[in-house]
């Protein structure tokens, strides 16, 4: 019975992330996110600033780019981006920039943290920025239509089940065009898409039952509400990150080492092979010795 346990694919992911020091990399990559969570959503407001002209319907997208985060930090978010809504001008063009360079090193960090576990080599560096650019694209285009779906399912019987279904949906779609699109080499896009579900179930899952943990952890608001925010928001995007590389560890221990290339794929002559930190430095003082 132990026996058959410890072969069974859940286990065998567990095994493989842990030995892989997936926490390490999903750390990484949560810091990356935090740093460019805020420039992302000033970004998308400024570009909506500039497109829809309706204060109603601008409101609208506000509070449903706000509603994709964790509801117990809503008010918090919502208190911290409120001046933003009523600039524009030179506030909007940084905020656009912000959102081109912290959304493409958010995805350079998540091509490497992918290269880690598929271990393949990463692009070039603007090749990278390349497929850092589109990515931002297609994560504004996965929030808008979030939003999108979200105030339409208001509107129907069953909204909250609806709702959480058309964000399952979307959130899946989104997993797997990073699997297929983000790393150097990767897998095809009929073999991801399992990876895909296990982690858009996990984040789910996840998100519906986050309420109940900020909850039981709702003594950190008692040291003020910028570490409270703080604190939700390190912690929801440490779990959304781990979760998106235990999918890709479950494609690789299914599939074995990824052939396909990635959107903009640098060839094996120009791709940056990944270098230990030791080998790097080793390699540096032998340069400088010699």
């Amino acid at each position: 019975m132990l026996r058959r346990l410890t072969r069974s694919r859940p286990v065998q992911v567990i095994q493989a992330y842990g030995s892989a020091q997936g926490g390490n990399y999903a750390a990484g990559l949560a810091f990356n996110a935090f740093l460019a969570m805020f420039p992302l959503i000033l970004g998308i407001l400024a570009i909506v600033g500039l497109v829809i002209n309706d204060p109603a319907v601008q409101t609208n997208v506000y509070n449903g780019v706000v509603s994709v985060f964790p509801s117990d930090a809503h008010q918090q978010i919502l208190a911290a981006l409120d001046g933003v809504k009523h600039n524009a001008g030179i506030l909007g063009i940084v905020s656009i920039a912000g959102l081109l360079w912290s959304g493409t090193s958010l995805f350079a960090s998540m091509e490497f943290a992918l290269t880690k576990i598929f271990g393949t080599s990463q692009r070039d560096t603007l090749r990278q920025r390349l497929m850092g650019l589109v990515m931002v694209l297609v994560f504004i285009a996965a929030v808008l239509l979030t939003v999108t779906a979200n105030s339409a399912a208001a509107l129907s019987p069953g909204a909250g089940i609806l709702g959480a279904l058309l964000g399952a949906v979307v959130l899946i779609a989104l997993v797997i065009i990073i699997y297929r699109w983000v790393p150097n080499r990767t897998f095809s896009l009929g073999d991801i898409w399992q990876g895909a579900v296990v982690a858009g179930v996990l984040i789910e899952v996840f998100s519906l039952l986050f309420p109940l943990y900020a909850k039981l952890s709702k003594g950190f608001g008692t040291y003020g509400q910028q570490f409270a925010l703080f604190f939700l928001l390190a912690t929801w995007l440490s779990f959304m990150s781990q979760f998106i590389l235990i999918g890709a560890v479950f494609n690789k221990i299914r599939l074995g080492t990824p052939k396909a290339d990635g959107i903009f794929a640098s060839s094996e002559a120009k791709s940056r092979a990944h270098k230990e930190p030791h080998q790097a430095i080793e390699e540096q003082r032998r340069k400088t010795a010699g």
